[in-house]
């Protein structure tokens, strides 16, 4: 390998670790904030769950989602792909980056997707439509099911009306829905970060459905994980109050709702190997069980600007990953 090719490596494994605390800044605070505001889990618990799913939630589910990122979406295993694949990356983290100073809430998966699909057409690499399409409906749907998903279950709830649960049994039932988000969420959103870090270190191959098969690293989950837990702590109350607080009020019942239906959604997209965003889906989720059980305390317009916010970030990266690879080629 020569001195370019570690440099390459040294900047995608920067990146990838840059990627694990924006994404906990940005969908772990979300989880954890949803999850914890009843009191029935403590923030720290909630962290340290949800951080070392993100470290083992690949291992223990496969690599679909994560090669769909590496290579399914776009040719990365041509030539110039790594030098397009780092631009990706680093146009998504900037996207994320200006979206959150601005205070506008947006999701690392769209910016993500769109980068790697923009830095494609920039580099003239060729580019799987079919896939980003596939994509692309499921992150539109997932949010949309969830809400679905989050609105008939409130409503069996206030049709049956049944009596109250313990305390205790309250308790285990809002840890049983956050273990299974938190497995969701490293089954589909940790494995981007996988994918990141599994390019850097060149462990790929041509094999498999989607393009290439990965080969995961135990050191780089790890460091995946230690990054991810910071950046939950960052925003966790910035986002508990914008999520929890100004758009829906989170109860115990609210909570278990969201849990259970964005876990499913999320899951469900993960076996097809379609990277979608969990908070994305945990936000549907919460804005369907709302609508049903306290429509009038749902802040519609919060909702709005959430909408706006990653309706903007998916063209926005495309365009500027695009841009970035237009000029790169054009220096070469």
């Amino acid at each position: 390998m020569g001195r370019v090719g570690r440099v390459t490596v040294w900047i995608l494994v920067a990146a990838a670790l840059c990627t694990a605390v924006v994404s906990g800044s940005n969908d772990g605070a979300t989880l954890v904030a949803l999850n914890t505001r009843t009191g029935s889990i403590s923030p720290l618990r909630a962290v340290v769950v949800l951080s070392v799913f993100v470290g083992v939630g690949p291992f223990l589910v496969g690599t679909a989602v994560a090669s769909t990122v590496a290579h399914g979406l776009v040719g990365f295993e041509h030539s110039g792909g790594t030098l397009a694949f780092v631009v990706a990356v680093v146009c998504a983290l900037a996207v994320v980056f200006v979206s959150s100073h601005r205070g506008l809430p947006t999701s690392v998966t769209l910016a993500l997707t769109g980068s790697i699909v923009g830095a494609g057409v920039g580099f003239g690499l060729l580019v799987h439509w079919g896939v980003v399409a596939a994509v692309c409906l499921a992150g539109l749907c997932a949010p949309l099911v969830a809400a679905v998903a989050g609105f008939a279950l409130a409503s069996v709830e206030l049709r049956l009306r049944p009596p109250a649960m313990r305390r205790r049994a309250r308790r285990v039932t809002e840890w049983v829905g956050f273990v299974l988000e938190s497995f969701a969420y490293g089954a589909n959103d940790a494995e981007k970060l996988a994918a990141i870090m599994a390019v850097a270190i060149g462990a790929t191959s041509t094999a498999g459905s989607r393009g290439s098969a990965l080969t995961l690293s135990p050191l780089g989950q790890v460091a995946i994980a230690v990054c991810f837990a910071p950046g939950i702590v960052i925003s966790v109350r910035q986002v508990a109050r914008r999520v929890s607080e100004r758009m829906v009020q989170v109860r115990s019942d609210t909570a278990i709702g969201v849990s259970f239906c964005a876990s499913g959604v999320v899951l469900v997209t993960s076996l097809f190997g379609y990277p979608i965003s969990s908070t994305q889906a945990a936000t549907g989720a919460l804005l369907g069980v709302g609508a049903r059980s306290e429509p009038s305390r749902v802040q519609w317009g919060q909702a709005g600007a959430i909408a706006v916010a990653w309706v903007v970030t998916l063209p926005t990266s495309v365009a500027l990953a695009a841009v970035v690879g237009v000029t790169f080629r054009a220096l070469r």
